[in-house]
């Protein structure tokens, strides 16, 4: 088996494991979580706000952290404490009433994981052009969706059967075990990632890439060009991060919640099923504006007891937003350099994540009819911005010709 083989069966094994060990940081299964524990509302919004700033500033303050250095083994290294972090969740499901210092220790905790995974996410853009060619990015990551997705489900499905027969927080005690262990499997395997720069026949991974002014990155119109799809991009998907709060909100109960775990697996393993299909059929912009369009079912999240129909619809939601997900990364590696890659990725998620911490905090206050739609609107905007960007074409004419 030769090292492009073992890469790829290696980073499709490590999504998996990062993906199911995540959904115990954030989204629907934290959000139940820290309801069923006690806290209100407004602080489970204020956790999930603070959760994406920190996100956002750490990857402002260390944009160049994937540019030094062997990116690969400080993808790997950044996982480690990522992982012990879930152990630290631990002592919040032993509480018998909620209190500002236990608040304080979730705030921390949060915090300093929301780090970790911010300095991955950095590293995660750029190491796809050192693990395997770019032209095989799109199948890739589609089983990477497919397998994490199974496993996701699977995870759901099983806090869904306990949530019916035990306490959530006796569910989540073990939930948080194999989320560490999960990520730091993660990061063992991720130390065995071997770099490819020096087995492939193009020119520009022959060389090790220099370090270029950020000006380079700003002025590239990849860049300036989707500068406002990417920013409303995150402000939708921020939203999406919080209907498990907002299904409580008006009136559905923790059952529902954690059946949106599996619906979302189910999802995402759909969308992730046809863009391996069609990721060598459609240029990935038409993608983009598909998934971008599905979000106009948002506003239909407002009818009250309809519990299938609320599960139906958060589907389609997941199922568009996974679509444009896995379109936008697969369309920009032919159309960013690898020399930018790092900084580019790193100031495009500063847009992404900005956008959904302003989507979470404005959830605080905002009612959530005009909340759903400002949503809505934000994600159409951006799905049309990506489809008619005049460097969107040019990725399509060069994807054709390789």
């Amino acid at each position: 088996m030769n090292h492009v083989r073992q890469n790829k069966i290696r980073a499709i094994v490590i999504y998996a494991l990062r993906t199911a060990a995540l959904l115990c940081a954030s989204g629907s299964v934290m959000q139940t979580f820290l309801s069923i524990t006690g806290f209100p509302e407004k602080y489970i919004y204020f956790h999930a706000s603070l959760y994406q700033a920190v996100n956002v500033l750490t990857i402002l303050f260390c944009a160049r952290f994937a540019d030094t250095g062997n990116v690969i083994r400080r993808s790997a290294i950044v996982q480690i404490p990522g992982a012990l972090m879930f152990l630290f969740y631990l002592p919040l499901c032993m509480l018998n009433d909620v209190s500002t210092i236990s608040y304080l220790w979730l705030l921390l905790i949060s915090v300093l994981q929301s780090v970790t995974i911010a300095l991955h996410t950095i590293c995660e853009y750029k190491t796809p052009y050192y693990i395997y060619r770019i032209e095989e990015y799109g199948m890739v990551m589609s089983v990477c969706g497919i397998l994490s997705s199974a496993v996701s489900f699977g995870v759901g499905a099983l806090i869904s059967f306990f949530s019916t027969r035990y306490s959530y927080d006796r569910i989540m005690l073990i939930a948080f075990g194999i989320s560490f262990a999960f990520m730091l499997s993660a990061a063992i395997l991720q130390f065995f990632q071997k770099s490819l720069l020096k087995d492939t026949d193009t020119k520009d991974t022959e060389k090790k890439p220099e370090k270029l002014p950020l000006m380079n990155t700003f002025r590239h119109e990849a860049f300036s060009r989707l500068f406002v799809g990417n920013l409303t991009r995150g402000f939708a998907n921020g939203t999406t991060t919080i209907l498990a709060a907002a299904a409580l909100s008006i009136g559905y109960d923790e059952i529902l919640t954690s059946a949106m775990v599996s619906v979302s697996s189910v999802a995402t393993l759909t969308a992730c099923a046809l863009f391996a299909v069609i990721s060598s059929r459609i240029p990935p912009r038409y993608v983009i504006l598909f998934g971008s369009l599905c979000f106009l079912t948002l506003p239909l999240l407002l009818i009250r007891n309809r519990p299938i129909l609320y599960l139906i619809l958060y589907a389609v939601l997941l199922f568009g937003r996974t679509l444009v997900d896995y379109a936008v990364p697969a369309a920009l590696l032919y159309a960013v350099p690898v020399e930018i890659a790092g900084t580019y990725n790193a100031w495009r998620m500063i847009l992404h994540n900005g956008g959904t911490m302003l989507a979470t905090v404005a959830a605080g206050f905002l009612p959530l009819p005009v909340l759903l739609t400002l949503s809505l609107i934000c994600q159409v905007v951006s799905g049309i911005n990506f489809c008619a960007a005049k460097v969107m074409r040019k990725t399509e004419k060069t994807n054709a010709a390789g």
